[in-house]
């Protein structure tokens, strides 16, 4: 039997558009997929500042870290993601980012992070099947971007890679759904293998305003902790580190295919790693 084709219903529409809205910052991604031969173009700005950081277990002032070279540890990233429906269960996408790291006058690094290159297959529709989610399989590329992640401010882990994971979501009501994944990422040069997951839900406020909560928890295997025996500066990108983080998003959908986003988050947890006071992020989307 020949499969219809039909557009995304309105909440899993505002459920994706709320994950976007979170940023480049965050893990989420949305298991519900464009409708083939369409898609979007995304730009967005995510601004991260801490005054903390989690070396080992324990939480540490950034100027005790640094030595008073620096009070506060600053990020900022400019991004892009194109997403395109191929078929009625397939799509790809693809993100790039330009970084700015700044640690006062201890460390200050700038340059394009690392891309992404994803491809998603939806194995079951909730649509179809409406006692079931719906489950996508998500196979990413990671592209090393051109950065040197053997130091304080580095942009990220300085390895290419690839990650496996698989996201589930649902819609409860008209107005409310809850979505999420888990999955893992391998990287080259020794770095520890990254195991992950986030939870989140959405509810439409308005027709056309949706507010969405979430929490992502990633975590590099290893027993390699910065200052511990065995670490070198060289070490940065090989230490065992874990980010736990919350969210707050809003996204609002204007006319045209067009959606702007904002969002607030905060690291709630961690381990060799910045606790971000705010995580600030503002996103705007153009469908096609």
């Amino acid at each position: 039997m020949k499969r219809t084709i039909r557009a995304l219903p309105r909440t899993a529409l505002a459920a994706t558009l709320a994950a976007a809205a979170f940023g480049a910052a965050a893990q989420s991604n949305s298991p519900w997929l464009p409708i083939p031969g369409s898609g979007s173009i995304s730009a967005n700005y995510v601004n991260q500042k801490g005054d903390d950081a989690y070396i080992g277990d324990r939480k540490l002032p950034i100027s005790a870290i640094t030595g008073g070279a620096a009070q506060r540890y600053k990020r900022e990233s400019t991004g892009l993601k194109l997403t395109y429906g191929l078929t009625d269960a397939v799509s790809v996408d693809a993100s790039l980012s330009y970084t700015k790291t700044r640690v006062g006058a201890a460390d200050n690094s700038s340059g394009l992070a690392d891309s992404v290159i994803g491809v998603n297959w939806r194995v079951l529709d909730e649509f179809e099947r409406r006692k079931l989610p719906t489950v996508t399989l998500r196979l990413t590329a990671i592209i090393n971007g051109n950065y040197d992640g053997a130091r304080l401010a580095a942009l990220g882990k300085d390895a290419n890679g690839y990650g496996l994971s698989v996201l589930i979501g649902r819609q409860f009501t008209p107005k409310f759904s809850v979505w999420g994944g888990l999955g893992f990422e391998d990287r080259d040069n020794g770095v520890p293998n990254a195991f992950f997951f986030d939870v989140n839900a959405s509810y439409a406020i308005l027709p056309r305003l949706s507010l969405a909560a979430g929490y992502s928890n990633k975590k590099f295997d290893g027993n390699l902790d910065i200052g511990g025996p065995g670490f070198t500066p060289a070490a940065f990108q090989k230490v065992r580190e874990e980010r736990e983080i919350v969210r707050l998003g809003l996204s609002y959908a204007l006319a045209g295919k067009q959606t702007i986003g904002v969002s607030f988050g905060q690291t709630v947890g961690g381990r060799n790693t910045v606790k971000d006071d705010a995580i600030i992020g503002v996103n705007y989307s153009f469908g096609f």
